[in-house]
Order: C-alpha cells, then structure tokens, then sequence
C-alpha cells in the first residue's frame, strides 16, 4: 500500500503505518548489523551514524531505535531535531556530536559552534570538510584560513576544561517530557494526503509543529526531554515529570490513554494539540476521541475528527491556567475560528468561534488543550513583538509548578529573542548557559538582565571573573549568537588553587603534582582544574603535557608530566586554572 492508497482509507490505516515501522525497523537493523561485523575486528571502536539528511516519514530515522545499540551518533547542526531526539535516546557511553558547516559563514557562527555541541550535551565536535574552496581549514598553502582559525579558537577553549566540567556535572533538563512517536510521524502525512489548507494538514506538519513546541519551550527557558511510546505506555511518575506534552499524538493505544490518565490524576500537567487520541495506537480510526475525558472536551470524531482538529464550540473559556493569569487584553477574549491559525494578538481578539485553550481539573493535576497551530513560530520566533500563544504555553508550564532556573529580560522588559538556557550540574555546584540560537543569524547581540530563584556565588566561567560581590541574586549581561555565556553559581567562593609540586626534574623523568581546590566553606563540589604547561621562552601551552585534572570533592588529583628526553633544558611554567572561578596558581619547575 502506497500513501495515496493509505489515504483512501476510511477505518484504519494501520497496513500503511506497520508498513512504515518495518522499514523503520529494518533500516535500523542494517545498522545494528554492520556494527556488528565492525566490533568483531574493533571490541572499542564507536560505531553507528553520521549525517543523516533531511527528515521526513520517507526517511526511515528512528531515533529510539538508532541509538540503542550504536555507540555513534551524529547529526548536522541544521538538523537540530535530529540532535534532540538522540540526546534523549542515545547510549550513555556514545560519542556524539554535530558537523558545523551550515553555520560556518561567519566569525560568529564557527566561534559559537563548539560551544553548541557541548551545551547540547555532546562530547565531540566535528568538521565537515578539508577540501574545496569553501570553509576549508587551511588554504591551499597550508596556511591557516580564517574558517580554521575560528574554529580551533573556540575548540581550545572549550576543550581547556569547561567541556570536562560541564559534562561531568551532567546536563539538566526542566521536568517536562515530550512525546515522540514514529506512528503519529506516519499518521501526520496520511492526513496531510487526505486534506488541504488546514493548519495541521502538511505531510511535512508533524515535524514543524514538533519543532515549533520545542523551539517554544527553550526560548521561555525550558528544557525537556522526550519520551518513546513504549515509555509513556509504561507509565510517567511525577516524581520525574511535570509535564507531558503530546504534539500531534494522533495514534495514542489504550495503555498509554491510561498511563496519561494516570498522571494527570497524580498531579501532572498533560498539553496537548486537538489531535490528541483519535487514532489508536495502531492507527485504527476511534469511534469516540480517547482522551476526550481527560481533556474534559467533546470534539469531532473519525475523518472529520482528523482533518478538522479543533475542539468543540461550547466548551468554557478558561481566563487562567492554575494559578497562573494570562494577563493581556488580547485574552479577555480568546475565541478561534475552529481552523483558523494564530499568528498575532490581533487574530486572538478578532476571531470567534471554538475557545483558544480549554482547561480540565482532573483529580490533582489538569490537561490543557490548545486548539491552534504552532508552527508559525518557527517563522516569528526572532521577529520583535508579543507572541501570545508563548504565554500560553508559558502559563501552562508555570501552572504545573515549573519554572526556568533563571528569569531572563530585556531592558524593555520583554524576552530575549531565541535565547536558551541550559543548566549543568544537579548538587551544589551548577552552571548556568545562555545561549542565542547559531541558526538564527538576524538577531543582534542583546543585553540582558539575569535574575536567579536563590542567590549563589556567581563566576563568569569563560571570563574566569566574579559576578558581584558576595551571594549574587541579579546581574546584567549580553549574549549573542557567537557568544554564549556561562556561568558558575557556586554555595561558596573559591578561595585558593594549592599545588605540591617538585621544584625541578631531570629530562626523560616524570614530574608529579598534586592539586587542591580550597573553597571559603564546607565541602567542595567536583571542580575541573587546567594544568597548562609552557616549555621555557614559549607563550603557547605544551599540547601534549597539558591536560586536564578532575579534582573530585575535597580529594586531590594527581597530574604527571612525562618529559621527554629530547625537552629543553630550562625553567618550565606551570599554570593550574580552576575552571569554574578562574582562581590559579603558578609553579616553575626547572628541567635538568
């Protein structure tokens, strides 16, 4: 069955859709396969994927199933979803990463393009290409082209400690699961076959609506991460999430109904798009919508029910969500025409019909339904003005008892355009990232001022500078697109790097050091000191005898220099950098 067949179907369209998932299935497993024969030959080699293209129901990616069993997985940076998905699915001992080329069209673009595969999470960043005329590292001379200079700038930097620390400390993502299904992919582009001009009708709409709600939630300051079908059929605690968000979750199967069911009941907070259950799980048509109940609506079933997602006309405006007000004129009013899309503040006060949100308490959590089409932010995101469908969301989340780490404004008192934050560390000790969109090259650099939940003590990691004086609750700043800022908050102030240390060594000899972090008080946190080694008369650290020292709690660690025979003689420097306050000390150590 092809998809044009699949769309002439009136009661199910699971042939077509099981269709899909084999192929799926089958792509993956000639994966599997070849790594296999690799591992044979090479038990540690990391195997897997690079580069896929495009994304699309013709694509065959399955991310879940790519990532279970292959220690290699990367991605383009354009295909920024495809780097979401394996960050939530991949192996805890994968080498990741992304190529950069799209971004390397300026400065900026190649200086942030390390900086975002780490705040990603990624433990590798990568090139795409050494030949050509275009963004090549050296130039046909071998000399160094500006392309390589950006780059290997940025790659120093960030691999002289902040990437040891920072994935050491382990990424954070806000409690809020995300729903991705294979099935709802393949259920999108038969009802995009089946109609047209509808907000959700694109064959290609389930992937931009996806985006658009991911895109959303990061640039109000949310993280998440996503959840499998079979994950979410198991059942979602609210001990680990907030938050479920279904978008375009057209083929839901009985069990994950209930495991939905169940969470909201236990206090979780369901937002969903009014396509929500009207398949199951296979991809059978619904004689009644399966989540009508949760939601609290009543809505179209069958075809019309697919190609006509809105929720029905009688349904209460709800002014709030929780406790949270959404409080601009434009939602005095907040009716929609029940296909129209939301695109400005204008179109909320101006249309009737079907209620924009619909809010359903349910035992001691609540659903929340958002009868409108989000896609169109992937196209506004970085234009100036009020979004409302951002307070939406905003408010849905924030109702839920979730909150970004940080409050982020403008002077203007507005938001920040396509700026994320990004929090590393779950202890005492965390990092908090802001960082402006690399693939969003029109919005200038922003100055912004910075509000925490608690007041820390507060470095500029890449500067290696104290914020403030004391425990810092608030501070302005600037980010911009080739420049994301990092950021220490720390329970104490750093207040010494000591160092045990020989004096002196004889060539062919290996020296040992002995490194301390020493904080004002208490216990310290896991800190990342870089040992810089400058041979005598040089201004460059030695590459190879460089490294760096994971300093574990109030431990010391151990850092060996292994001199050759062959080193110069001389007085050799030795520099120790606590990464996250940028307090050092400096040895020498004279080489016989």
């Amino acid at each position: 069955m092809i998809l044009e067949e699949a769309a002439e179907q009136t009661a199910s369209f699971a042939p077509w859709i099981d269709h899909k998932l084999f192929m799926d299935h089958a792509f993956a497993w000639a994966h599997d396969e070849c790594a296999g024969y690799v591992q044979e030959q090479d038990p540690g080699a990391k195997v897997g994927w690079d580069g896929f293209l495009t994304n699309s129901w013709r694509a065959g990616y399955d991310f879940e199933a790519l990532t279970a069993n292959l220690a290699l997985n990367e991605t383009y940076t354009t295909r920024w979803l495809d780097g979401e998905l394996y960050r939530s699915f991949k192996r805890d001992d994968a080498l990741t990463g992304k190529w950069g080329n799209a971004i390397a069209d300026s400065e900026a673009g190649f200086h942030a393009h390390p900086w975002d595969c780490l705040l990603a999470g990624d433990n590798s960043v990568w090139w795409w290409t050494s030949w050509g005329c275009d963004y090549i590292p050296f130039n046909p001379d071998l000399s160094q082209s500006n392309f390589g200079r950006w780059f290997f700038e940025a790659v120093r930097e960030t691999a002289s400690g902040p990437g040891k620390l920072l994935l050491n400390a382990g990424r954070r993502e806000s409690p809020i699961a995300v729903l991705y299904s294979q099935r709802d992919l393949f259920a999108s582009a038969v009802v995009g076959q089946m109609t047209e001009d509808q907000p959700y009708a694109p064959d290609n709409r389930f992937f931009e609506e996806h985006q658009a709600i991911l895109r959303a939630l990061r640039d109000l300051g949310y993280q998440y991460r996503h959840v499998s079908c079979d994950q979410l059929a198991a059942g979602i605690s609210t001990d680990d999430f907030r938050v479920l968000v279904l978008p375009l979750a057209t083929c839901l199967s009985d069990s994950q109904v209930e495991a939905i069911a169940e969470f909201v009941e236990a206090g979780g907070t369901l937002l969903v798009d009014g396509r929500a259950g009207l398949l199951t799980g296979q991809g059978r048509v619904r004689e009644a919508r399966a989540l009508d109940e949760v939601l609290g609506i009543a809505g179209e079933v069958g075809l019309e029910g697919l190609t006509r997602p809105a929720v029905a006309g009688n349904v209460a405006v709800s002014g709030s969500i929780g406790d949270q007000a959404l409080d601009t004129p434009e939602f005095e009013v907040v009716v929609l025409e029940p296909q129209a899309r939301v695109t400005t503040a204008t179109a909320l006060a101006e249309v009737d019909g079907a209620p924009i949100v619909a809010v359903n308490e349910l035992g001691a959590g609540r659903a929340v339904t958002l009868n409108f089409a989000l896609n169109d932010y992937n196209g506004n995101r970085s234009v100036e003005g009020r979004k409302p469908y951002l307070e939406v969301l905003d408010a849905a989340v924030r109702a839920a008892g979730v909150t970004p780490p940080a409050e982020v404004v403008r002077a203007d008192g507005e938001r920040p355009l396509c700026v994320q934050q990004v929090v590393f560390g779950a202890g005492p000790a965390r990092y908090l990232a802001l960082q402006q969109d690399i693939l969003v090259r029109t919005v200038p650099e922003q100055q912004v001022h910075v509000t925490l939940p608690a007041p820390a003590i507060v470095y500029d990691l890449r500067a290696g500078e104290r914020v403030g004086d004391g425990p810092v609750g608030e501070w302005d700043t600037a980010v911009s697109r080739g420049e994301p800022r990092v950021f220490s908050l720390l329970p104490y102030e750093v207040t010494a790097v000591e160092v045990q240390a020989p004096a002196q060594a004889a060539r062919g000899e290996t020296a040992s050091a002995q490194v301390t972090v020493r904080v004002s008080e208490g216990e310290p946190a896991d800190h990342v000191v870089r040992m810089d080694v400058y041979a005598p008369g040089s201004d460059r650290p030695h590459r190879q005898y460089s490294q760096n020292l994971l300093v574990a709690g109030g431990a010391a660690a151990s850092a060996d220099i292994p001199f050759a025979l062959n080193d110069p003689r001389g007085q050799w420097r030795l520099v120790f950098r606590d990464v996250a306050s940028g307090v050092s000390a400096e040895r020498m150590l004279a080489v016989q």
